[in-house]
Parts: C-alpha cells; sequence; structure tokens
C-alpha cells in the first residue's frame, strides 16, 4: 500500500471517531485529542505505525535539558510502547507511539490505548520533571 491509501485509511477512521483529521502540507495526518496536537506520521511501510505527540514540553535552560533527557528516559523505561524524546534542536520535548502491525488498519483498534499511553508516557515524564526541577529525588516518594 502507498501512503496515501494508509493515510485515507487512518482519516476515515479518525473521522468515524469522532475526531476531525486534517492532511498536512508535509503529507502527515493531523488531529487534536483533549485539546492537544497529535500527528500520525507518514511512513512508506504500511507494517509500521507512528502516532505524535510534539513539542508538549518547551525547554529553556540547559538544566532543563539535562533534566528533561533523565525524565525522558524514566518515562520511556517505565512506559510500555511509549518513547519520549528530547527533539534534535533540543528545545521542547516530544512523545510517541510506534508500533509493527501487520496490515495498517491492525492499529485502529488500539488506537484509543495508543492515545492513553501517550498520556501516561508524558504524565510520567511532567512528574520526573517537576520533582528534578524541584531537587527532589525522583521516583521516591516522601511521606
Amino acid at each position: 500500500m502507498t501512503w496515501s491509501e494508509i493515510r485515507d485509511l487512518h482519516v476515515e477512521f479518525l473521522a468515524e471517531q469522532g475526531f476531525r483529521p486534517k492532511v498536512d502540507d508535509e503529507g502527515d495526518i493531523h488531529f487534536r485529542y483533549e485539546g492537544r496536537h497529535h500527528f500520525i506520521m507518514e511512513s512508506q511501510e504500511d507494517t509500521y505505525f507512528h502516532l505524535l505527540f510534539p513539542n508538549f514540553f518547551p525547554l529553556t535552560s540547559g538544566t532543563e535539558v539535562e533534566a528533561a533527557a533523565l525524565a525522558a528516559s524514566s518515562a520511556t523505561r517505565v512506559t510500555k510502547v511509549a518513547k519520549v524524546y528530547l527533539n534534535p534542536a533540543m528545545d521542547n520535548v516530544c512523545a510517541s507511539v510506534e508500533l509493527l502491525v501487520a496490515k495498517p488498519t491492525d492499529v485502529h483498534d488500539q488506537f484509543l490505548r495508543c492515545l492513553g499511553i501517550l498520556g501516561t508516557a508524558t504524565g510520567k515524564f511532567l512528574e520526573e520533571m517537576t520533582a528534578r526541577l524541584d531537587g527532589a529525588q525522583p521516583g521516591v516518594r516522601t511521606a
């Protein structure tokens, strides 16, 4: 299948689910979920699915970059399927769910779960960032 055919399947699915998908200038699918921008990224392989939640945390200082790298690593480590990472320019943080599927529509059965996984990963990242920037020991609860 071509990306155009795959994209059409995903756009139709998202519309049926009540989302308002739009194809952006790069050919990716843009939609909002809980007021936040998400993208299904172009893939030339029909067995690969990439759901992106971009730029959800801006980085304004070197201290934040260092803390974000550690928090992203922690969030990725403890959250199934999700990746949290600093973007190449290192001025913000992104999260994604990436899956290998037998056919493009296989992801539709798990789509809402994938969105929930992104929420879990970003929540864990924010929890870790708060602890790191507040000087607390991340991952350790106090009484």
